[in-house]
């Protein structure tokens, strides 16, 4: 709901406040007082291009800032928060328009883009007359209003749910299309290399094993003789170390009987000879197993250049080698995988094109029986509202594009196109004038007409779009008498579930007013300027007396003014 609205150095406005509240909200005034200029203000917020044009003269600049009491309305609150924007209960929409045509966008004070305000401005307002901000003028709406009228939308949600289930399989099918047109290339190559690190039955840490063999090998003779030679000088051999030492041993024993102090060297000699037999020992057994083997080397030389090979391919180490391994077998198993998972997908979109295609024509045939009864209630009310004379019609097709701009793709099943709003487009269609042919509403209705219709439209589809506020500009324009207080009777009835603002121009409409507001000008210092002020009590029935009586208002006109106010409250 549009709670307050501030308007400064605005075409001839320099300052301007206005407060609104619930229901039917009427400004009325004489021509030319800047009604229309308070209605471009709005459009401003909705995200009109601005120009320099717009900018009160001499100012620098202009600025537009309107409160929204937005309490419940959760989608919005929704989109915002993904913007970034962190909205409660009420939100400020400021737009402040400089020379040269440059403007800013705030929303609660933070930066916003004109392209957020459109959006966001379709959730809060929706003006009817001669400006854009129209949900009637916008074709890719009508299917929307169809199915709303027609209480379509639970099975609409089912389709659009089970079409975006669509589209994914569809990407991913894509996706592993592409995957498998890129491995498949690779195969070829992957099972051979992994075929080759397979045959070579690779061990970890087999070539640090390998080299340490290889170099023993390769010198075997030579740690033969070492070997043998270190066994014969330390035990085996004539005057060998150990024999030499026996002879020391027994002479220190033969010292330990004269002087008993140097028995501890008879232990540390005794323990010396053992460790050199020891040793000796070793060195013998491991000469008996040094092989002088040839076979054997040129075995494990044509290992490690088998291993070396692996290396050059496909690691620097054994570890890297048994990694490349492992990978390719991920690919290779993946590769099996997304067949299987391909496989079931292809099924699951078979299953889902069969059901999403009898929705969308389960849709199609309740839509054109809808359509058949929306065009007779449209009529009903447009002869209410002084346009009996026009014809109304509503046009089904079978889509040829997609008509909206949600991140979806079309969809083709069989001979039929699907969007993600089903198989048809809607386009409302009018002829005014008796012998005009049908033609695109947005294309053939006037100002007036479009408010009338859409109020036509509104009072039918009172449950649809609630929490917004309707602005019906020119609504009043050409019509008087009955039907003007007719079309005084739709807004109040639509008032009472959405918050209505009408710019009107006859007692009949302004009369069943919950807030009035008169629109004025005045010259002050050599400027015109507009002023908007709140009526109350007599001040509203002078207005409707003089919106009756013209120039001259007199006692009679008065009263005449204050019964038909008196009228509408016997309508509640």
């Amino acid at each position: 709901m549009l709670s307050e609205l501030h308007i400064k150095d605005f075409a001839i406005i320099d300052k301007l406040e206005i407060s609104f509240s619930k229901g039917l909200n009427v400004l009325t005034g004489e021509t030319g007082t800047g009604k229309s200029i308070i209605i471009n203000a709005v459009n401003m917020i909705l995200g009109d291009k601005a120009s320099d044009d717009l900018i009160r003269t001499s100012a620098k600049g202009g600025i537009v800032e309107a409160l929204f009491d937005i309490a419940g309305n959760e989608e919005l609150g929704v989109k915002l928060g993904e913007k970034g924007f962190e909205i409660k209960e009420s939100m400020v929409i400021k737009r402040v328009i400089s020379r040269g045509g440059k403007s800013r966008a705030f929303i609660n004070g933070g930066l916003a883009t004109l392209a957020l305000l459109s959006a966001i401005g379709e959730e809060l307002l929706n003006i009817y007359g001669q400006h854009e901000h129209q949900n009637l003028q916008r074709h890719e709406r009508h299917i929307d209003i169809l199915d709303e009228f027609g209480s379509l939308m639970e099975v609409r949600f089912i389709y659009q749910d089970r079409f975006r289930r669509l589209m994914q399989i569809k990407k991913e099918l894509r996706d592993l299309k592409a995957h498998e047109e890129r491995i498949s290339r690779e195969r070829e190559l992957m099972t051979f290399q992994l075929g080759e690190i397979e045959s070579a039955k690779l061990q970890p840490g087999e070539d640090h094993g390998l080299t340490g063999e290889r170099g023993v090998l390769m010198n075997a003779e030579k740690l033969l003789e070492y070997s043998k030679g270190a066994e014969h000088i330390l035990y085996s051999g004539e005057g060998s170390v150990v024999e030499k030492l026996n002879g020391v041993l027994e002479g220190v024993r033969e010292l330990v009987q004269i002087d008993p102090s140097v028995s501890p060297f008879v232990q540390s000699l005794e323990s010396a000879i053992y460790q050199l037999e020891d040793i000796a020992l070793s060195l013998r057994t491991y000469g008996q197993k040094v092989e002088v083997n040839p076979e054997r080397l040129d075995e494990i030389e044509a290992r490690l250049d088998e291993i070396n090979r692996l290396k050059r391919k496909y690691g620097a180490t054994l570890d890297d080698i048994l990694t490349f391994r492992r990978k390719v077998e991920k690919e290779l198993g993946e590769m099996a995988t997304s067949k299987d998972r391909a496989e079931e997908l292809e099924s699951e979109e078979m299953k889902l094109q069969e059901e999403i295609l009898s929705l969308a024509k389960d849709l199609s045939e309740k839509r054109r029986m809808i359509a058949r009864r929306l065009e007779g209630e449209i009529k009903k009310e447009l002869a209410a509202l002084g346009m009996g004379k026009t014809r109304f019609q509503v046009r089904i097709e079978k889509a040829e594009r997609a008509l909206t701009k949600e991140v979806y793709n079309d969809l083709r099943v069989g001979e039929f196109h699907l969007t993600p709003k089903g198989l048809d487009e809607v386009e409302f269609l009018i002829s005014p004038n008796i012998g005009e042919a049908l033609k695109p509403l947005s294309k053939i209705a006037s100002g007036g007409e479009l408010s009338r219709i859409m109020l036509g439209m509104k009072t039918i589809l009172t449950e649809t779009g609630v929490g917004q506020t309707l602005i019906f500009d020119e609504v009043d324009a050409g019509i008087g008498g009955a039907t003007a207080e007719v079309v005084g009777r739709r807004l109040h009835a639509l008032s009472k579930c959405q918050q209505v603002l009408c710019v009107t121009h006859l007692p009949q409409i302004a009369c069943f007013a919950d807030t009035h507001h008169y629109v004025s000008k005045e010259t002050k210092g050599g400027r015109t300027i507009t002023r908007v002020r709140r009526l109350e009590g007599d001040g509203i029935a002078d207005e409707i007396a003089r919106m009756l009586g013209g120039v001259r208002i007199t006692s009679k006109t008065r009263a005449h003014a204050r019964e038909m106010i008196e009228n509408t409250k016997r309508v509640e």
